[in-house]
């Protein structure tokens, strides 16, 4: 009953910040300066032509009804359709999906794999000149753009060296070593300001398991250094990390949109900035709310991962 309590708090605060995300989005999109029928008629189009398209494309009703319907329909799977095209939302958005969220996925992992190992050598080094120059690379890295590193990657991988291509996208099924190649820049370049994040939490985390009595008491029973702080330490570490991974996903989503449009992918990134130009405010409000709700769910899923890491958690808010 307590697992179930425990699960119940958690869905039930999901819900409500969907809820307000979905208020925002739309709100935010509604009050937007200029209109969507005078973005597709131009600049000649007439007051009337004007007023005749606003009420075709029901945007003269009152904003409560319309934010039902919207939301309604998301409910069913229907984020509406374009304004432009007529197609619906989320079929526009579906092929670039795959496109971001693989670029998200691989950089997360990329930098959890490169974090972990150099954070706690950072820890266990922290007198020596390695754990020095581990620290210095990860505050080097947090203090690069990742639009620069994506930059410089390209004139050296892609200009200089020819070994990858420099911009562009091949879909999975079409090719899985063109798709590879493709993503090999884009995922490296938003992994590096990450991993470098990452680095500075893992190494305070482990910082503080050295100094725990668990720790030491396996170092006195026979273990060496590394085994016992990756045998005993990494779990009550991981919660730390799992914290970090969970505030840093809004980050690299953001950083996606930019690396999207340094390499040319065609991701939710650079849909939703073509929807903001062209005015094309119901895709704008199905990416945002996709952005948010991905969001918002690994924040659940991190939630959730709390009590397995470490029972007591879960206990506690039981009571």
């Amino acid at each position: 009953m307590r697992v179930l309590a425990f699960l119940g708090r958690r869905l039930g605060i999901f819900a409500i910040s969907l809820l307000g995300a979905s208020l925002l989005a739309f709100a935010v999109c509604s009050a937007l300066p200029g209109g969507v029928a005078e973005a597709i008629l131009g600049e000649g189009a007439t007051q009337a032509q004007i007023d005749a398209l606003t009420a075709e494309l029901g945007l003269n009703r009152p904003w409560p009804v319309r934010y039902l319907e919207w939301a309604t329909g998301m409910l069913h799977g229907d984020f509406g359709r374009s304004y432009f095209t007529g197609q619906g939302v989320l079929e526009l958005m579906a092929p670039r999906i795959a496109v971001t969220w693989w670029l998200v996925v691989f950089a997360l992992l990329l930098s959890i794999a490169v974090a972990v190992p150099v954070g706690m050598l950072a820890a266990m080094k922290r007198r020596s000149w390695e754990g020095f120059a581990a620290s210095a690379v990860a505050q080097l890295g947090m203090a690069i753009p990742a639009f620069w590193a994506a930059i410089v990657l390209v004139l050296v991988f892609a200009v200089g060296l020819r070994w990858l291509p420099a911009n562009g996208y091949v879909p999975l099924t079409t090719d899985p070593v063109g798709w590879a190649e493709h993503l090999v820049l884009p995922v490296v370049s938003l992994a590096i300001v990450q991993s470098a994040v990452l680095v500075r939490y893992v190494r305070s985390a482990f910082i503080e398991v050295l100094g725990e009595d668990y720790y030491r008491t396996a170092r006195a029973v026979g273990w060496r250094p590394f085994p016992a702080l990756l045998r005993h330490g990494l779990r009550n570490a991981a919660l730390s990390l799992v914290t970090v991974v969970g505030l840093q996903l809004s980050a690299v989503l953001v950083g996606a949109i930019v690396i999207e449009q340094v390499f040319t992918l065609p991701g939710l990134g650079s849909q939703l900035l073509s929807a903001v130009s062209q005015r094309d405010l119901m895709i704008v409000q199905g990416v945002v709310m996709f952005l948010a709700a991905s969001v918002l769910l690994i924040n659940f899923l991190v939630d959730l991962s709390y009590a397995w890491i470490d029972p007591r958690l879960r206990a506690e808010d039981g009571r």
